[in-house]
């Protein structure tokens, strides 16, 4: 595992140093979309100068709604292709089964 580095990232007019083994253009793109939606929540008619924690906590629930979908989405898909995969296999066993009934009705 690589050393983690110091990467500097302004969120919301704050800076913050972080300390990540993660690749820094990913890192600023996580920034970014925290700021993306920090801004989306202060154009609702919050004030940006008091109201800067209730914002965040907003923003925050925004993304953790998106990463439920997200996963919402992902468990399903992965569930119809479960069940799509067993019945594929099911008929694969069944095409089995009765070319060796053929085969033994043959001998």
């Amino acid at each position: 595992m690589s050393e983690p580095k110091t990467i500097s990232v302004n969120i919301y007019g704050q800076d913050y140093m972080l300390k990540s083994t993660g690749d820094e253009s990913y890192i600023v793109r996580i920034a970014q979309i925290v700021q993306e939606r920090m801004k989306e929540v202060e154009a609702t008619g919050l004030d940006a100068n008091s109201q800067q924690l209730k914002i965040a906590v907003l923003a925050a629930m925004n993304i953790a709604d998106e990463l439920l979908q997200a996963e919402d989405k992902k468990n399903k898909l992965i569930s119809k292709i479960e069940t799509k995969g067993n019945s594929f296999i099911e008929y694969i066993d069944e095409r089995i089964n009765e070319i060796e009934s053929v085969k033994k009705e043959e001998s």
